[in-house]
Order: C-alpha cells, then sequence, then structure tokens
C-alpha cells in the first residue's frame, strides 16, 4: 500500500474513533446529591425555623448595610492586601494550571529531535560528517473518556479552589468588620471604666474629708482606695485587650502592627429590621464553602470514574518523519526521508491488585466527599438558624441591658447622696 493511502486510513480510522468516543458518564444532580449526602430522615424546610424572618433575596453588599465608612474603607483595604487572600489567589492560578495540564494529554504531543555527527579517520586524513531530523508525533485516542475524565476532575477541583478563595474574602470581611466593631465596644468599654475609676476617686476625696470630720472609721478609707486602685486595675486590662485587637486588626489589613490604628467612638447604625434571609434552599447557591464543598464531590466523582476506565485498553497513535544529510549520499542524489506510522494498543492484564485498588480507594474519597459535603451544608443552616433566632434574643437583651443601666444610674446617685448624708454606710455603699 502507498504511503499516502496508510496515512489517509489511520487518519480516518482515527475521526471516526474520536467522534464515536464514548461520551462521559454525567455526575449526579444537585438534588440527587443532597438527597445522598444527608440522613434519610433529614429535609430542608421551604422556611426558616424562625417566625418573621423576611424571605425576599439576600443582597449583596451586606458591608454597606453598617453604613460605616471607615469600616467598608477597611474591607476593601483587607481584601487587596491580605496576605491570605494572596496565597488565596496563587492558588487558584496553580489550580487552573494543573487543569490545562490534565487536559495536555487530549491532544497530540509532538517533539523535534535534530543533530550532528562528525568523525575522522587520522591514519588515512579522511572525515565524514552526517546531520538529521526527525519530527514525532504522539496521541492517545480517548475512547473511553480516561483522559477528558482525568481534565474534568482537575476542572471541577479548580473550581473548588476558587470557591474556597471567595469563602476566604467573604470570612475576611466579616473578620474586619467584627474586629472593627470589637475594637469600637473596646474603646467605649474603656470610657466606662475610666468613669467609674473617676467616681471611686471622688469617693475617696468625700470618705477623707468624712474621716477628717470623724464620720468614718480609716477602714472606710481602705475600701474606697482599694476600689479605686481597682478600677485603675481595671482600665489597664482593658487597654491591653485593645492593643491586642488592634495589632490582629493590623496584620489582618497588611500593615506592620504598630498599634497606631484608631477606632471609631460610635457604634455602626444599622436598620431595625431582621434583614433578608432569602430562602433555605437558595443558601446551597449562595455559600461558597458548600459550592466548594460540592464542586469537590464532581471532582471525586471523575476521579472514580477515572480510575475504572483504567482496566479498558488505550490506544496510541506513534508517526516520525525525517531526513538524513551525509555528503556523499548527497552527490548521489541518495540521502534517505522516511516517514513511520504506527497504532499501539495496550491492554492492562495483571498489575497485582492495584488498579482494583485504586478503583476502592477513589470510590472512598468519593464517598467521603458527599459525607463532607452534607455536614457542609447541616452547618450552614445550623449558622443561619442560630443567628436568626438569636437576633430576636439579642435585640430583648439589649433592651433589658438599657433599662438597667438606665436604674442603675439613677441609683448611683441616691446611694450616693445618702453616704454623704451619713444614712448608709461604706458597705452599703459598695453593695451597690
Amino acid at each position: 500500500m502507498e504511503r499516502g493511502s496508510t496515512g489517509r486510513l489511520i487518519g480516518v480510522g482515527l475521526a471516526m474513533m474520536t467522534v464515536l468516543g464514548c461520551e462521559l458518564t454525567t455526575p449526579q444532580t444537585d438534588a440527587e446529591l443532597l438527597q445522598e449526602a444527608l440522613p434519610v430522615n433529614t429535609t430542608i424546610p421551604s422556611k426558616w425555623a424562625t417566625s418573621g424572618v423576611p424571605t425576599s433575596a439576600v443582597k449583596g453588599n451586606w458591608v454597606g448595610s453598617f453604613r460605616d465608612s471607615n469600616m467598608a474603607a477597611l474591607v476593601q483595604e483587607s481584601l487587596q492586601n491580605n496576605r491570605d487572600m494572596v496565597a488565596a489567589a496563587a492558588r487558584v492560578e496553580a489550580a487552573l494550571q494543573t487543569a490545562v495540564i490534565a487536559g495536555a494529554p487530549l491532544l497530540p504531543q509532538v517533539g523535534l529531535d535534530a543533530g550532528s555527527q562528525s568523525s575522522e579517520l587520522t591514519n588515512r586524513d579522511i572525515s565524514r560528517s552526517k546531520s538529521g531530523a526527525v519530527v514525532a508525533a504522539s496521541w492517545e485516542v480517548d475512547i473511553w473518556g480516561k483522559l477528558r475524565s482525568s481534565q474534568a476532575s482537575s476542572a471541577a477541583l479548580a473550581r473548588a479552589v476558587a470557591d474556597d478563595a471567595r469563602y476566604l474574602q467573604q470570612s475576611i470581611a466579616a473578620t474586619i468588620s467584627r474586629s472593627w466593631i470589637a475594637n469600637v465596644e473596646l474603646v467605649r468599654l474603656i470610657a466606662v471604666s475610666r468613669k467609674a475609676a473617676k467616681n471611686y476617686d471622688d469617693l475617696l476625696v468625700l470618705t477623707n474629708e468624712k474621716e477628717a470630720a470623724v464620720q468614718v472609721s480609716d477602714f472606710d478609707v481602705l475600701q474606697a482606695r482599694s476600689r479605686l486602685a481597682a478600677a485603675k486595675a481595671a482600665t489597664s486590662g482593658i487597654q491591653t485587650t485593645q492593643n491586642e485587637a488592634i495589632g490582629s486588626l493590623e496584620v489582618l489589613l497588611g500593615r506592620y502592627p504598630s498599634l497606631t490604628l484608631k477606632p471609631s467612638s460610635s457604634f455602626p447604625s444599622m436598620s431595625s429590621a431582621i434583614p433578608a434571609s432569602g430562602l433555605p434552599l437558595s443558601l446551597l447557591d449562595r455559600r461558597p464553602d458548600i459550592s466548594a464543598a460540592r464542586n469537590k464531590v464532581i471532582s471525586a466523582f471523575f476521579k472514580s470514574e477515572e480510575a475504572s476506565l483504567t482496566r479498558l485498553p488505550s490506544i496510541t497513535l506513534n508517526t516520525a518523519g525525517g531526513t538524513l544529510f551525509e555528503p556523499n549520499l548527497a552527490l548521489l542524489g541518495a540521502n534517505p526521508e522516511f516517514l513511520r506510522i504506527g497504532v499501539g494498543l495496550l491492554q492492562p492484564i495483571f498489575a497485582g491488585g492495584a488498579i482494583e485498588a485504586n478503583i476502592a480507594r477513589m470510590s472512598a474519597k468519593q464517598r467521603a466527599a458527599v459525607a463532607e459535603y452534607g455536614q457542609s451544608v447541616l452547618e450552614a443552616f445550623n449558622e443561619v438558624e442560630t443567628a436568626l433566632a438569636n437576633e430576636k434574643v439579642l435585640r430583648q437583651e439589649l433592651a433589658h441591658w438599657r433599662n438597667a443601666f438606665k436604674d442603675s444610674t439613677e441609683a448611683l446617685e441616691l446611694v450616693n447622696d445618702r453616704y454623704y448624708q451619713g444614712t448608709i454606710d461604706m458597705t452599703g455603699l459598695l453593695f451597690l
């Protein structure tokens, strides 16, 4: 058969094998995956357990709902400079390149081998030289879908890494917001502690005056002095906590922890209404951590498929062509050229149990990924349900604390007046 006819025949055969190649098995749908991932008796309700929760769509700019420009600026700064975010972006890039590498075997691999050689017979003063070049190509025809399964697994894992990066982004934004509010709280606690120290200082002055007037004993003076020292120590303790909080916040921002960041003394202003929370099932699409867990299941699914397909034969096309140049042959016009085309088939027969063990291993990893997805779903719902339930409780708690503060302030004024008038002693005063 002529060279051209052989090449055309092989080309037609490969084209037919490629077109007729097996389609990849489709992973489970989201509904099927959720059913498998959760226990039989566990169902996702159509609405949240807490009554009165708005089910309208969740707005994306939750940081803006705090209406605090300083906090919003810090969140933006952290997303640009935080070292964990830089590392996450690098991991995403690495995962994307891994997916490219996994898809490379689907295309022909081509290489060039070229060189020259010379030799000399010293006793005859004769030298010879020759050179040549060979272009070789190899292509594994993915009839069964093993290579495509590997690529699909890597692509799903890359999406999971990207989801993890998005989740980290949201986590850092939330951490910055909590840290900022915690620092505002510490500023206000320091102010309250200093005010308490000022009250005890005024009490000490009054007690000294009453002792001089022989109205109280030195024991009252010692008690007042002790309470003043304890109040000052409490202020120092809060300041230590504030330094640690500011340093941690500066590190999250990518700054050197110089403790120079100045927190606000006012809490962010938020709406009194419970924010929109969407429907429970919509949480599965909104949460990047759940999306990452789902993509890891898909990656494990295709890895399991790839392992199963290793039992089937692999078909490889090999071709090489080139020329050899030698001066003596060139004079005769006889420099050889060649073209070699071949098809190889490899059918695994015995591998010491490695193939079956790898199939079992990938199947176990897939089951683990499904279980981890189910756990991620339940933990996500727990976070939302707990936060919604606590929202009402915390609002009630805040109202009670405000009433307690109002009553305590009035009681302090009354007891100070009574101590000044001498109707109660130091023990009664300090009891409040």
